[in-house]
């Protein structure tokens, strides 16, 4: 035996209390209010643990969005989550680990960032200070005028040559490769099979669970009519089965009842000498009792026999039915087809690609930063966005909603922060119409700062009435 100690990783155990959001299969949106990295603590009031569902975390009036996975058996009311990607996690942590050192916080049913404010130290001059720096100076008014002209003039020549690059420069952080990038879904082949129907041509709206290409096999197909052709002939034997049953118990209960009649004729009969009779004449024991019966068995095993046989293949038929349900093409996402990239009746192999839907979901712009600068990004940043729709050159605005870390070799081969960027002005058809899929775009994420700048001169523009 081998006994080893770990010690305890506070930041897995510990569960918080912030809101999540679960939507399910059927739509429904159900409220979490504690969870950790582990999982999910359950809602009392409801009874049916969810296997798969969608996590929503509010932040700031942006929702990210991923599936997860639950375990099969639930602790308690505790959902332990299973086969989060590394990004999901990331994700997760993210704000599991604000929440808990502080720098997050929950308010109401959302997530916040908290600011910590800086106490302002006072600068201004005292009494005696001024009394001594206004002897042996010019008059003040003077002074003023003088510095306030020098000012203009420099301020002037420093702000039209070098002031607004600089400013770009320092007030925000370029984010590399951007394109725009739509939520695609794409379905592959789950056996080798042959085309029977496609249902959908792109540019068609889908509901998820929809059918979108109906695939079959030889095999699969030729047992399918054969299950059922057997199923048909057992049925009409059984219906005969049945029906010569029901003639030979009414030649049954007919011979009982002339038997007792005539047992009651010829005999000074007491109640039990009649029940007597009865039962001898149940038990076969008596003319014509014993040569009905054994045709009655008979006739109760073949209908037995036929009745098991009939289950059995109605069995069979579902399981066939079933597996040829499995091989279909089933939309997996609401939303738009764009591509079926197969004909009736051709032969795809296992794993081959079929069809790919765009999920009815906003388009985003995505790109790259370098992962050194981690420290100046964060969900909800605004970000300047530049396009060319072809009319020319087009600001939108936007917003970062996900910050993940790693590589993705379609943006850069070097680890970095994958940075998605949402649309603030655009709703998910908006997007759509103006910006193409993988279309490239130029992302300018604003520092704080500067975010605190552009929000205070569009407060003063709106008192001002400009």
């Amino acid at each position: 035996m081998k006994i080893r100690h770990e010690r305890p990783m506070a930041n897995l155990s510990l569960q918080v209390r912030a809101p999540l959001r679960l939507t399910l299969s059927d739509d429904s949106v159900v409220e979490i209010t504690e969870w950790s990295l582990d999982g999910v603590h359950y809602p009392k009031e409801l009874d049916v643990f969810p296997k798969e569902a969608m996590l929503t975390i509010p932040f700031q009036g942006v929702m990210i969005t991923f599936p997860v996975s639950f375990a099969a058996k639930p602790t308690g009311r505790f959902l332990a989550f299973e086969g989060l990607s590394g990004r999901e996690r990331e994700t997760l942590a993210i704000f599991y680990r604000s929440l808990l050192s502080g720098r997050m916080a929950s308010t109401e049913d959302v997530i916040t960032s908290l600011d910590t404010p800086v106490d302002l130290v006072p600068m201004g001059e005292t009494e005696e200070e001024k009394v001594e720096g206004s002897v042996g100076t010019p008059p003040r008014a003077f002074r003023a005028a003088l510095n306030v002209g020098i000012y203009l003039v420099l301020g002037a020549l420093v702000f039209w040559t070098l002031g607004a690059s600089a400013y770009g420069k320092l007030s925000g952080v370029d984010i590399q490769n951007a394109r725009i990038e739509a939520t695609m879904v794409e379905h592959a082949a789950p056996n080798a099979a042959y085309v029977k129907k496609i249902l959908v041509t792109p540019g068609d709206r889908v509901r998820r669970g929809d059918m979108l290409v109906w695939l079959s096999t030889p095999e699969g197909e030729a047992a399918l009519t054969d299950v059922r052709a057997r199923i048909a002939l057992l049925e009409d034997r059984l219906l005969d089965a049945e029906a010569r049953r029901v003639s030979i118990e009414t030649r049954w209960a007919s011979a009982r009842e002339l038997f007792l009649a005539a047992f009651r004729l010829n005999a000074d009969e007491t109640g039990e000498e009649l029940r007597a009779a009865a039962l001898a004449f149940d038990a076969g024991l008596v003319e014509p009792a014993a040569a009905l019966l054994e045709v009655r068995t008979s006739a109760d095993r073949e209908v037995d026999t036929l009745s098991d046989e009939l289950r059995r293949l109605r069995r069979d038929r579902g399981r066939l039915r079933d597996t040829s349900d499995a091989l279909h093409i089933i939309a997996e996402d609401d939303g738009i087809i764009r591509d079926v990239s197969v004909l009736k009746g051709q032969f795809v192999a296992r794993g081959a690609h079929v069809s790919q839907l765009e999920a009815d979901v906003a388009r985003h712009a995505r790109g790259w930063v370098d992962h050194e600068m981690a420290a100046a990004f964060h969900p909800g940043m605004e970000v300047r966005v530049a396009v060319n729709t072809g009319t020319g050159a087009q600001i939108l605005k936007g917003k970062i909603s996900q910050i993940t870390a790693g590589i993705d070799p379609e943006l850069s081969p070097d680890f970095g922060m994958l940075v998605s960027v949402a649309f603030s002005d655009l709703d998910a058809e908006a997007t759509r119409q103006t910006l193409p899929h993988l279309m490239p775009v130029e992302l300018r994420a604003k520092r704080g700062w500067a975010q605190n700048i552009s929000q205070k001169v569009s407060s003063w523009r709106a008192t001002l009435g400009m």
